[in-house]
């Protein structure tokens, strides 16, 4: 996993936005509805020789201790998918945990913590690291042991493919093989998808629709709300260095931006594309609109914004082309009640270096 690279300018302005507006606060009760919902985003708990998809103990201790708070709601993946598909309003503060790769660390270490607390949680498992019977990973008795305890158990592929490069014959039939193994396993096909890398294109998306899946995750920090597409629903992703409990509250009190329009809708980049024309249309009036701030992860700085149609659609302008790899952007604004609106974006330019 690569992780979101995030800068000083944006962290000290959101944090000191959270922290003012917190204060505010106090002990408010939650909001009654919201069409959107937080999806946090783990790998490995303790295992300290991988910082980039581990979280250490005390600070997953810590964000449940967050989590558990009376304002934060928690609903099984999906139905949030559902709700989401049908424009159904979640709970305020809804909240998602999902689990990728199937590390043992995460039943040794990250599933007693969450069967303490009560909390749902959903692992996207790959068969072909299952089916090698490597001892980092879990075994099938594992997977079944977490399946009947109450861990929802979805596909993440077999071979843990970087599916754009692979090209969609070949994730076709990753997939299917990966389905052949559950069905043999657990007695049933999973039916929610997380990319590999989080990485999908219009073409991988398609086709993960038409394979019969109801949703699929990739892994880009913004908010899933009505406005996401439903094969491209993001997650925020955790890990030590983006651990911190300043920016675990940031991202469990944010919401969705409400918008459509959203372009590119396709977040594979050519050498014409890139760099991209991103925008999008603000739907309903939000207070304080000119304050909206875009990060892109290869600027280092804010990215110009272009408003237009009276202010409502926004275009964002990028100084130079992405590198090649996994990129994303990052829009944020202040709201009430110490809930900032989120909306981000990754983008992918082929011929990176595949990690």
């Amino acid at each position: 996993m690569q992780t979101e690279r995030h800068f000083s300018s944006l962290r000290t302005l959101v944090i000191m936005g959270l922290l003012f507006c917190a204060s505010l606060m106090g002990a408010s009760k939650p909001l009654s509805a919201d069409p959107s919902a937080v999806i946090l985003m783990y790998h490995r708990f303790g295992e300290n020789d991988y910082p980039s998809t581990n979280i250490q103990l005390d600070q997953f201790r810590n964000h449940i201790a967050e989590l558990k708070k009376d304002k934060y709601q928690f609903l099984p993946l999906r139905e949030i998918v559902r709700r989401l598909k049908n424009h159904e309003d979640l709970p305020s503060h809804t909240i998602a945990i999902t689990v990728d790769d199937a590390y043992k660390s995460f039943q040794t270490h990250g599933w007693p913590i969450l069967k303490e607390a009560g909390i749902p949680v959903t692992l996207f498992v790959s068969t072909g690291a299952v089916d090698a019977g490597h001892p980092n990973y879990l075994s099938w008795d594992d997977i079944r042991t977490l399946q009947n305890e109450g861990v929802q158990i979805e596909h993440h592929g077999k071979d843990h493919l970087h599916m754009v490069h692979a090209g969609t014959n070949k994730a076709a039939i990753d997939i299917k093989a990966a389905s052949d193994r559950f069905q043999a396993e657990i007695g049933r096909v999973p039916t929610l998808f997380a990319y590999p890398y989080g990485e999908y294109s219009q073409d991988i998306a398609s086709l993960v629709a038409d394979m019969g899946f109801e949703g699929a995750f990739a892994q880009f920090s913004s908010v899933a709300s009505f406005s996401s597409q439903t094969f491209a629903l993001p997650r925020f992703p955790i890990n030590e260095r983006y651990g911190d409990m300043d920016r675990l509250r940031l991202i469990a009190n944010s919401q969705a931006l409400p918008v459509s329009d959203i372009t590119p809708a396709n977040p594979v980049l050519t050498e014409t594309t890139n760099p991209p024309l991103f925008g999008f249309t603000v739907d309903v009036p939000v207070e304080g609109l000119k304050n909206l701030a875009c990060y892109p992860s290869h600027l280092g700085k804010r990215a110009d914004i272009v408003s237009l149609n009276g202010g409502n659609r926004i275009e964002v302008r990028f100084e130079k082309p992405f590198p090649a790899g996994r990129s994303r952007i990052n829009c944020t604004l202040p709201g009430k009640n110490g809930r900032w609106y989120w909306l981000g974006q990754y983008f992918l330019v082929t011929g990176g270096a595949l990690d």
